[in-house]
């Protein structure tokens, strides 16, 4: 098979695999300041945005000029293969009407984990704000922060976007809220 017909047969799959992701219904999710936690609430309720099951390969790119490379020998691993090389969010279909809670912090793992979405109040469309870790660091969704790719499993990012509804765990709930729950959960012994 001729470069063009494998480049048609992957194009092909992905807009399948896009109109069975983008026809999913939406998941409803506690806005504001409803905090009624169900940590037990199964991994199933909440679908996909990607299967996650070979590794992540970083599309051929025009090679630059030798004194404009990022030099990558520091890091360790091998780019686009032990993580990905991205150097801007590309698109993906994540949206943030799939996620439990809204706001909180989101990986993307349709790009490795490499880019992650803050889901806030809409103001920057549907993927909310979206980042991205710097060269050979993942989002880890159980620290909120990007970390080594060694540090992170992404395969276990979409279970753990539950952290969220976790008002002690989720940097965007206000210091104030945490404070007061902290007061109101602190074991008294007598």
């Amino acid at each position: 098979m001729s470069r063009d017909g494998s480049y048609n047969l992957s194009l092909a799959l992905f807009a399948i695999v896009s109109l069975f992701v983008i026809g999913t219904s939406p998941l409803q999710y506690q806005a504001g300041g409803n905090y009624d936690y169900d940590y037990n609430i199964p991994y199933e309720n909440y679908p996909p945005v990607a299967k996650f099951d070979r590794p992540i390969v970083v599309k051929d790119f025009i090679p630059k000029p030798e004194e404009e490379r990022q030099d990558l020998s520091k890091i360790p691993g091998i780019p686009g293969v032990d993580y990905p090389l991205y150097h801007t969010v590309p698109s993906t279909s994540f949206s943030c009407s799939r996620v439990p809670h809204v706001p909180g912090m989101y990986a993307n793992v349709e790009t490795g984990c490499q880019a992650y979405h803050v889901c806030h109040d809409g103001r920057e469309g549907h993927q909310g704000a979206s980042f991205l870790c710097t060269n050979g660091t993942l989002f880890n969704q159980r620290e909120f922060s990007c970390d080594w790719w060694y540090n992170v499993n992404c395969a276990d990012a979409i279970s753990l976007y539950r952290l969220n509804l976790d008002p002690l765990k989720n940097p965007y709930v206000p210091k104030e809220t945490q404070e007061l729950l902290r007061k109101r959960m602190r074991i008294v012994v007598l």
